[in-house]
């Protein structure tokens, strides 16, 4: 049996750099423009790093895997995730998730992609920015900040998150998007409301900011 533990309200897991509040299952986000949203989302505790080899194999035998070995998550009800927050300067890339995918269709969102294999973070991280942009980042360029659970009514499932802080040296790479995306924009944090995003996506990013 897979479990997930709350997380005390007293003691946060994760401290992103825009102060959140839980209150009665919603959460109260403040912009750097001190402009308060209510969020549909909640979070809870996540799991460590070290926990992840066992939490797959349990998560194997109990939803299945493709003939490759790795976890099928297609009628899982949690799965844990990394978002990658790629930066370079003073700003953030965003990409406009294509359709037929997990979770996000059509929206702005940050690298994406499934742990459902056993590796270390940063590892599935560097493999999610080579397949969806076409860089080859290397592991010092990765932070990976402590995981967190995601709950939001309008994603299919939980998700464990690993945000996960890639920073780019120098100027402005080429970008090769796979067939997951179908754009991409350089912005600024500030920037980012205007964007069509989910709504736990300013948490995941400032998360990954922290790291």
């Amino acid at each position: 049996m897979i479990l997930v533990r709350r997380l005390e309200r007293q003691q946060p897991l994760v401290r992103p750099q825009c102060p959140l509040q839980r209150r009665r299952g919603r959460v109260r986000q403040r912009s750097r423009e001190d402009h308060h949203l209510f969020m549909s989302f909640t979070i809870e505790s996540g799991i460590d790093e070290n926990q992840l080899a066992a939490w797959l194999e349990e998560a194997g035998e109990k939803f299945g895997t493709f003939d490759d070995g790795r976890v099928d998550y297609t009628n899982a009800d949690v799965a844990p995730i990394v978002m990658c927050t790629v930066v370079c300067g003073e700003e953030i890339l965003l990409v406009k998730r294509g359709h037929g995918l997990a979770d996000a269709n059509g929206y702005w969102s940050t690298v994406n992609g499934f742990i459902d294999e056993i590796k270390p973070v940063a590892k599935q991280a560097q493999q999610e920015v080579l397949e969806e942009l076409g860089l080859n980042v290397q592991p010092d360029q990765i932070k990976v900040a402590p995981s967190y659970t995601l709950a939001n009514p309008k994603e299919k499932r939980r998700y464990i998150v690993f945000a996960c802080l890639v920073t780019l040296a120098g100027p402005k790479p080429d970008i090769t998007l796979n067939e997951e995306n179908t754009d991409f924009a350089w912005i600024k944090r500030a920037e980012l409301e205007s964007y069509r995003t989910l709504d736990d996506l300013p948490y995941s990013i400032d998360t990954a900011l922290a790291a």
